[in-house]
């Protein structure tokens, strides 16, 4: 190893510009930079060069690569566990500032160039630069505030701005046009009016072609004139100085003729022909949705197209949600909870109109939705529990069928998939008494061949919707008080979560390991299952009532004794990656849950890959509790 002449001015230079360009450097002052860089040492380690390990004893000198590759592992340890550092990244950090040896060693993979800093500087930056502190002391959770905020910066310009005023006109029209005739009276068309509780009508020549409008201020203009001459025609009052947009244009148009005009109608047509009337009031609805207004618009839907316009909007006020800054655990349990009210709403519809007396029912959603995580795209995972009371089981379930076969069209209405593997309660072998239901779970825990184990990783994370709650919950009492006590199951769940690796490859870089590994990593299958298989297995093993992931991580860390900041650090991991899921998820119609490594920025994939570490860890101590 040689070593440059240390603090000379353009050492500093070069160095402070360098750093400036990687996370968590950026964020730190240019004077506190300039002085960090000023005692940097540049050194060189040829490719294969161990730079240091458990052997060097206390660890005094930060080390971040400049150029080139260096590969951390605990020696002896396979190559599959090695951990990779490029260009900006630091180690080994928790050795620094504990002042103690590193328990991994650190090779240079290529010829590589490694600045390297005191420990007292390192502490002078984190005093001077608040963001690189929080960086020492939470290393996965800084960087994933920092790509959160840049995630949430490039959601609000596609969610804010294109969406929806890039969107064209005519997907604004909310009705079809209230019309008269030029002849009409002005008295008839003011009783149409009231009628349709609408604030302005449009005067439509024989042809279809608009020729005036009559709105709400030419009212007030004419009864501010005298006494209303109700028999006048409509077209000698309406205003005849028209502001039309056709129906391809963009809503931005539709905008600015407004603010330009001062008025609040345009009349959007279709070859010269009035094809709709869009309002101020249509343009701030779908740029403003509110929670309350979505929720308002469930409790009032009565049929199938206000149940899907709702649902549509669930889905627009999840992508303002996530361009305000929503984090992805609240953003997935706001979705899960408006879908839920959904949900109820068309239970309510579909139980007036079939014949459940006598028979206690409850809706119970599996799957994502039953972990509150649904994402933008998911199917349909739902199942009855139900108590036939004085009937046979078999009786109530002939009758429950119909019910719920209705319910399961409306959802594919709304725009949740029928499931292709028929997990819904249409299914009979899904609609099920409680005491069928434990039996059925008592047979999966008692013989755990490969298809119980399917359907317990499905159907274990049931959570109640509607109904009788009492019957979902006393199922998902029993289970936690069951599950624990069946090693054998709980073996062979552990090992199917080890069956899917996370996408790192042999130097630690991103990799997919799938047969359709050309179309990039796949974040539902290699990524968020990941936590979510592990997590699963951790809670039935403890009894842990909760279905959420992130309860789950965090009430098992409890039994565990795992510390807090490990904890919370694993839960972010996983947030992190199912919000690069929605940001897929939300890029087009039909987008995948696979992400192109290339197309990630560079903080991204350090983020990306210290989060599925995360998840490697989890899978290790997995295997060692009930594996091995």
């Amino acid at each position: 190893m040689s070593e440059a002449p240390r603090g000379t001015r353009a050492l500093a230079a070069a160095t402070a510009g360098f750093l400036a360009q990687h996370a968590p450097f950026d964020a730190a002052p240019r004077e506190a930079l300039v002085a960090f860089a000023s005692g940097a040492t540049l050194a060189y380690h040829k490719a294969g060069t161990v730079i240091l390990g458990p052997a060097t004893g206390t660890i005094t000198r930060l080390h971040v690569v400049q150029r080139g590759r260096v590969t951390g592992r605990i020696p002896g340890a396979a190559d599959a566990e090695r951990l990779e550092f490029g260009a900006g990244e630091s180690f080994p950090i928790a050795a620094v500032l504990g002042g103690r040896a590193t328990t991994l060693e650190y090779v240079a993979a290529d010829d590589t160039f490694t600045y390297e800093f005191e420990a007292v500087a390192v502490d002078a930056l984190a005093q001077a630069a608040p963001a690189y502190r929080a960086y020492l002391a939470g290393r996965l959770d800084a960087l994933v505030q920092r790509v959160a905020a840049q995630l949430r910066a490039d959601f609000a310009h596609s969610a804010i701005d294109p969406q929806p005023m890039a969107r064209t006109v005519g997907s604004a029209i909310r009705r079809t046009p209230v019309t008269c005739a030029p002849a009409d009276r002005l008295g008839d068309a003011l009783s149409i009016m009231a009628r349709e509780r609408i604030g302005a009508i449009v005067v439509v020549e024989a042809d279809g072609r608009p020729c005036g409008i009559f709105t709400e201020r030419d009212l007030v203009r004419l009864a501010a004139g005298g006494p209303l001459d109700v028999e006048a025609h409509i077209v000698e009052v309406a205003t005849r100085d028209l502001v039309t947009v056709p129906v391809g244009a963009l809503i931005a148009d539709a905008a600015i003729a407004m603010a330009d005009r001062g008025i609040r109608h345009v009349l959007v047509v279709n070859d010269e022909k009035l094809a709709g009337v869009v309002s101020e009031r249509d343009l701030f609805a779908l740029q403003r949705r509110t929670m309350g207004q979505v929720m308002r618009a469930i409790a009032l839907a009565t049929n199938d197209e206000a149940l899907a316009r709702a649902s549509a909007d669930i889905r627009a006020l999840a992508d303002n949600l996530l361009a305000q800054g929503v984090g992805a655990e609240s953003l997935t349990r706001m979705i899960s909870a408006l879908n839920d009210r959904l949900v109820r709403r068309i239970l309510d519809l579909e139980a007036a109109r079939h014949d459940l007396a006598g028979v206690r029912v409850c809706w119970v959603a599996l799957g994502s939705e039953g972990r509150h995580e649904q994402t933008f795209a998911t199917d349909q995972d739902n199942a009855i529990v139900f108590d036939a009371g004085a009937s046979s089981a078999d009786v109530a379930r002939a009758r429950l069928i119909p019910f719920a076969a209705a319910v399961n069209r409306t959802l594919d209405a709304c725009g949740f998939p029928l499931c292709k593997g028929n997990v819904m309660a249409s299914n009979p072998d899904l609609c099920l008494s409680a005491d069928e239901w434990r039996h059925r779970f008592g047979r999966w825990m008692e013989t755990p061949t490969p298809e119980a184990l399917l359907n317990a990783a499905i159907l274990f994370d049931f959570r109640a919707v509607w109904g009788e709650i009492a019957l979902a919950d006393d199922l998902r009492a029993w289970l936690t008080a069951e599950a624990p006590k069946h090693r054998l199951m709980l073996r062979l769940l552990a090992e199917d979560a080890l069956r899917t690796t996370a996408p790192i490859g042999f130097f630690g870089d991103l990799v997919a390991a799938d047969r359709n590994a050309a179309r990039g990593i796949d974040l539902k299958l290699q990524g968020t299952r990941l936590f979510i298989d592990v997590a699963r297995v951790y809670a039935l093993a403890h009894g842990i009532g909760a279905t959420g992931t992130a309860a789950r991580m965090r009430e098992s860390a409890t039994a565990l004794r795992v510390a807090a900041a490990d904890s919370e650090a694993a839960v972010d991991a996983f947030h992190f990656v199912l919000m690069l899921r929605l940001r897929q998820q939300r890029q087009g119609e039909g987008a995948s849950n696979r992400v192109d490594p290339a197309t990630l920025n560079d903080l991204e994939r350090r983020i990306l890959k210290e989060a599925l570490r995360h998840a490697r860890s989890a899978q290790r101590r997995l295997e060692l509790d009930f594996v091995r």
